[in-house]
């Protein structure tokens, strides 16, 4: 939307939104289900009293969650963020030009660009 904003409505549909999102939420179903297969398998297996809930999760298990749902999202936030803030100031300055050559008598402030 902010690189090609006419091109948005075109590759941007409300049907692929949904695909996109219903997608996500199956792959986080499906990876947590993963992760705790062996509590779902056995469940109440560590337990030690009553309404306790513990499930037991190996070293390699918590370093690959640790990535998958925390290092590459926000990986994928900071990237599109900088692609923003990059668009955004270059589409600033563009404007700065051209309320120059357009016009000198105008004075814009710096906030205001």
């Amino acid at each position: 939307a902010i690189c090609y904003p006419l091109h948005y409505f075109t590759k941007v549909k409300p049907e692929r939104v949904q695909v996109c999102v219903c997608l996500c939420w199956m792959f986080a179903a499906l990876f947590n289900s993963l992760l705790l297969k062996d509590n779902l398998q056995h469940p109440g297996r560590y337990n030690s009293c009553i309404g306790e809930c513990v499930f037991d999760m190996n070293y390699i298990a918590n370093v690959i969650d640790l990535i998958v749902t925390f290092i590459v999202p926000i990986t994928v936030i900071v990237i599109l963020y900088i692609r923003i803030f990059g668009v955004a100031v270059y589409q600033a300055r563009a404007m700065r030009s051209h309320i120059a050559v357009v016009t000198t008598k105008v004075t814009v402030k710096k906030s205001e660009m």
